[in-house]
């Protein structure tokens, strides 16, 4: 991985950086917000907004400046990080093109490029993923198959139907090959796989909260929240009204409070 250098600051203080990764099919950019005040010392906490869309694309909105906006970054002390990615992210790598290595690119350059560069704190319980629909499913999948890298996750509205039917003859087996490669592979990246063979080293306490929303979602989200209760796996479940496919559709002070382990 190359570091290409930094950006002059966006407003509200989000530093931008160019990374060139192997893991990409070109350069992509690195959003940092970091706490306005930083005790020398101490490493802190990191929140990883997962996009919903491909670089430069921010069509439900963006997640790194609603959260700049409610302040969480200074609330909670909080290292606020969005990456980016080449095409629409699955957080997944695709076996067959070498371009789309989605989980490699977060776990093996964004992170460690965040952690020497920021005080970002190093163990699991310091590394926070949040995220909706395709990136809602990428926190999931990304603690349910890294529990020893990433602390907890918050998903809402989560992009479950993939997850549900049949594959063979249907429009899934395209999205599959498209987002995922082989069936194969998908299956290891699949929700409701994951939590029957990992879901229990999540351990003892909540460290998933999964949002279900009203919707074409809602009954793939119910079958998950019922195989999370039958597989024994803790967590936190939300059901709710539908509300705006958004970032800012008003449910991210909930979950970065169960991320945080906050009361407030």
């Amino acid at each position: 991985m190359a570091f290409l250098g930094a950006e002059t600051p966006e407003p509200g203080g989000v530093m931008v950086h160019r990374l060139d990764s192997p893991h990409q099919a070109r350069e992509t950019t690195l959003r940092v917000l970091l706490p306005d005040r930083i005790e020398e010392g101490r490493g802190y906490p990191v929140l990883y907004v997962l996009p919903v869309h491909e670089d430069g694309l921010f069509r439900h909105g963006n997640g790194l400046e609603e959260v700049r906006k409610a302040g969480y970054h200074n609330q909670y002390g909080l290292i606020c990080v969005l990456p980016s990615f080449t095409s629409k992210p699955w957080f997944a790598d695709h076996d067959l093109n070498p371009d789309k290595q989605d989980e490699s690119h977060l776990i093996k350059t964004v992170i460690p490029f965040v952690e020497n560069h920021y005080p970002a704190g190093a163990s699991a319980d310091s590394r926070l993923l949040i995220g909706f629909s395709k990136s809602g499913w990428g926190a999931m999948s990304l603690l349910l198959r890294h529990p020893n890298i990433f602390g907890r996750a918050a998903g809402w509205d989560v992009g479950i139907r993939v997850d549900m039917g049949p594959i063979e003859g249907s429009d899934r087996a395209k999205r599959i090959a498209r987002e995922w490669g082989t069936v194969e592979n998908f299956d290891k990246y699949r929700i409701s796989s994951l939590i029957r063979s990992r879901g229990r080293e999540l351990g003892g306490e909540a460290r998933l909260f999964y949002y279900n929303v009203e919707g074409t979602r809602g009954p793939g989200g119910a079958l998950i929240h019922q195989l999370l209760v039958e597989s024994g796996v803790p967590h936190r479940y939300l059901y709710e009204p539908k509300r705006e496919h958004r970032w800012d559709s008003g449910w991210l002070p909930e979950a970065i409070r169960f991320l945080v382990g906050s009361s407030e």
